[in-house]
């Protein structure tokens, strides 16, 4: 995984770091969290066609529409919520029985799409079961600023240091890469960079293009990235082994193989700090707001009472944060660093010297989400970074 320059050698998921005491200093007490998380399981955006005239490659079909969170999906997201719940329930943040106190929960789901409009109201079922704790969002399909960031155009300004650092990061693209981009060129259209040029993910590795004012990654490494991404779909979902495009592969490890190139499609375009500083700023707003007690008004639910928001969203939404707050993570047994339902946590945590804010990261490997195997703190969970504020963060390993 492409390290973000402000931060390097980070965390990988052990059983030491998920073992860390929860609280930062003896008496600490958990005030307040805000949890930023990625939807379940979901289908390519594409249909199986559209993925076939981009790729040479026939890809498998779908129980649910384009984008849509599926049946298994619903099952490994319950799943985990179920770890976190249980953990906040441990750290004294949920009571051990009954429902949580009126207007102390909260979860805002994206309008934009119906899998985080779901996701949202999963985490309500299985955060609060049967009681009055419901998602809230915009109007269905409305785009929400705190997902997308603001829907007016970026400035001259900004799009000239999105081009520059897109630009610096493109001329240093990793050899590694290119071994990827063939590995998957040999599952998809092993002929076609001699005979179907159109579908030879080498021929334009990447470029930055600009759509209505909106930058926009092109290439083969945009294509890659994205079918990389499909296959660990498929694999998650539980699909056979010798589904389409995954025959005769073994998929476990090609996926481990190819999945770099996702990884560097976000970090050349969802990891540009100008860009992500943009989309960013209002969900970084109510991460900061609502942790110190102090709601803007930006989400009708969240008051001061609030201790625990759940904000249900994007791995772009991930990808932001990260940049913003110099975080960056990679697992032992899942090659997608915001694979589905993967949460950020941001702690307040009182102590004696004052507060103290912990990120804390939840996820699934790959086969978990794959068999439905249910999630344990001691394997799932870990703490990536400390500080006095969200400004002043630390990752763990250096502290």
């Amino acid at each position: 995984m492409r390290h973000l320059t402000l931060l390097c050698a980070l965390l990988v998921a052990t059983p030491a770091l998920a073992a860390a005491p929860s609280a930062p200093q003896d008496g600490a007490v958990l005030e307040r969290v805000v949890l930023v998380a990625r939807h379940g399981i979901r289908s390519p955006t594409k249909a199986p066609q559209t993925l076939q005239t981009q790729t040479g490659h026939v890809w498998a079909q779908w129980p649910v529409a384009p984008g849509e969170l599926t049946d298994h999906g619903k099952q490994a997201l319950a799943q985990m919520v179920g770890m976190v719940r249980q953990y906040y329930t441990q750290a004294g943040l949920l009571p051990s029985a009954g429902c949580p106190q009126p207007g102390t929960v909260a979860i805002w789901a994206d309008a934009k799409d119906h899998r985080t409009r779901e996701s949202g109201a999963i985490w309500a079922n299985q955060l609060a079961p049967s009681c009055a704790v419901q998602a809230q969002s915009l109007a269905d399909g409305q785009e929400d600023p705190v997902f997308a960031g603001p829907s007016t155009p970026l400035s001259q300004q900004n799009q000239a240091a999105i081009t520059h650092e897109f630009d610096q990061r493109v001329s240093t693209i990793p050899p590694g890469i290119r071994q990827s981009l063939n590995t998957l060129q040999a599952v998809l259209a092993p002929t076609a960079c001699t005979t179907d040029k159109p579908h030879c993910l080498s021929a334009n590795m990447a470029a930055l293009a600009w759509k209505k004012g909106k930058p926009h990654l092109e290439g083969g490494l945009a294509t890659g990235g994205t079918a990389a991404e499909n296959l660990l779909l498929e694999y998650a979902q539980g699909m056979p082994k010798q589904a389409e495009p995954f025959a005769p592969h073994d998929p476990a490890p090609l996926i481990a193989q190819v999945f770099p190139l996702h990884t560097e499609e976000s970090w050349l375009i969802r990891r540009l700090p100008t860009l992500a500083a943009r989309k960013g700023a209002v969900m970084a707003a109510i991460v900061q707001n609502t942790l110190f007690g102090k709601p803007d008004g930006t989400l009708p639910n969240v008051t001061e009472q609030t201790k625990l928001l759940v904000l249900s969203g994007h791995d772009t939404n991930l990808d932001v944060l990260a940049t913003l707050y110099g975080l960056d993570w990679s697992f032992t047994d899942q090659p997608d660093p915001t694979a589905p339902d993967t949460t950020l946590a941001f702690e307040l945590w009182r102590t004696a010297s004052g507060p103290k804010v912990t990120v804390r990261l939840f996820h699934q490997g790959l086969e978990d989400l794959r068999t439905l195997a249910p999630p344990t703190p001691a394997a799932d969970m870990q703490v990536i970074a400390k500080g006095a504020s969200l400004q002043t963060l630390r990752p763990t390993a250096t502290q």
